[in-house]
């Protein structure tokens, strides 16, 4: 589990654990009112602080004759945006509990592979500026402490000193110089970066997308392509999905790009042409779309390439961590190996020439 979704579970607060089993709960009671009512009621009792909050705020909002859809919304970070599109679409073409499976489903799973995959961006960025901020410490501790020692042993026993301890030594004097131009800035970088990660992360877990992730209009069609699903399936007309979907998507240039999209579609264009000319999908996605339409099986292409272009989001997220991995090592490994020749070259050049 991510370090931040465990902060998360451990303060009862809204994360993917939580998310699945609330809709696990709300599938097996739609159609059944007491029945989701009383679990909704349990749920809450053996919850605690925000969380049990939240489940209280559902119930009382069910029980005063809200839809789900409605009342999901209403509640602030419960479940996250795509989900609750979803659940809008749903209620209107009859498959509530399926969908609610399946994004259960969905979340479990975008855990589980960013689980699988190894370190995540995010812990990632936190180690290394944990590394970094301890190896400065480190190196100014050198500079300021020894340094300046080391150079007065050396001249005293008239050893010329080489060019990485030189070079060292320069370093050494101008941060002892201009400390405070370094001290203060490194520690709010430190700081604000362990902010920004956290709040990052926490929205991720609580609200299914990361930050700045409105003005990336590609990275909501896995969400867009199953709203379209249902409506093929069930035989509604595409525009009202896309009307469900434009509810929950937050502002920005997505934002715009749907609604461009829902104004083409309701004009009478071709849902998958409007896509390719908006910008969502590609020509060989396009050309997939239009090989389901031909064999009457539409709702599953749309759905195959909503699951196939997050498996491939995921395997790249994935590498990211993988490649930057090995440089970052590798760069703090070059500062290491800098200091220790500095320091230990003089050394040998000292054992020699007493030799």
């Amino acid at each position: 589990m991510n370090y931040v979704q465990s902060w998360l579970f451990l303060t009862n607060q809204s994360e993917p654990l939580r998310q699945t089993s609330l809709l696990m709960l709300l599938a097996g009671g739609i159609g059944h009112g007491e029945t989701l009512l009383q679990g909704l009621k349990s749920h809450e009792a053996e919850s605690k602080g925000h969380w049990a909050s939240k489940i209280g705020q559902l119930r009382l909002l069910m029980e005063q004759g809200h839809s789900l859809s409605s009342a999901v919304s209403t509640v602030h970070d419960l479940l996250p945006d795509q989900t609750i599109s979803a659940i809008r679409g749903a209620e209107s073409t009859g498959t509530l509990p399926d969908v609610l499976i399946d994004e259960a489903k969905r979340i479990s799973r975008s855990v589980h592979s960013s689980r699988s995959s190894g370190i995540s961006a995010g812990s990632l960025i936190v180690m290394t500026m944990a590394i970094c901020s301890i190896m400065s410490v480190m190196v100014l501790f050198l500079m300021y402490n020894i340094v300046p020692k080391f150079k007065e042993i050396f001249i005293g026993f008239g050893v010329e000193l080489p060019a990485p301890t030189i070079l060292l030594i320069h370093l050494s004097d101008w941060l002892v110089s201009y400390w405070y131009l370094f001290v203060l800035p490194g520690l709010g970088v430190v700081f604000f970066g362990f902010l920004w990660v956290y709040s990052s992360s926490s929205q991720r877990f609580r609200r299914g997308y990361h930050r700045f992730m409105q003005h990336w209009p590609r990275y909501w069609l896995p969400g867009l392509l199953r709203q379209l699903s249902l409506s093929a399936a069930t035989g509604q007309p595409l525009s009202s999905a896309l009307d469900f979907v434009m509810m929950d998507l937050p502002p920005g240039r997505a934002a715009r790009r749907v609604s461009e999209l829902r104004h083409r579609v309701s004009g009478g264009e071709d849902a998958i042409s409007a896509m390719s000319s908006v910008g969502l999908v590609r020509s060989n996605e396009a050309a997939f779309l239009r090989s389901s339409i031909q064999t009457r099986h539409l709702d599953w292409g749309l759905r195959h390439l909503a699951d196939s272009i997050d498996r491939k989001r995921q395997r790249w997220v994935g590498r990211i961590p993988q490649i930057l991995g090995p440089m970052i090592i590798l760069g703090l490994g070059v500062i290491v190996l800098f200091v220790c020749v500095a320091f230990f070259s003089p050394l040998l050049k000292l054992l020699n020439d007493l030799a």
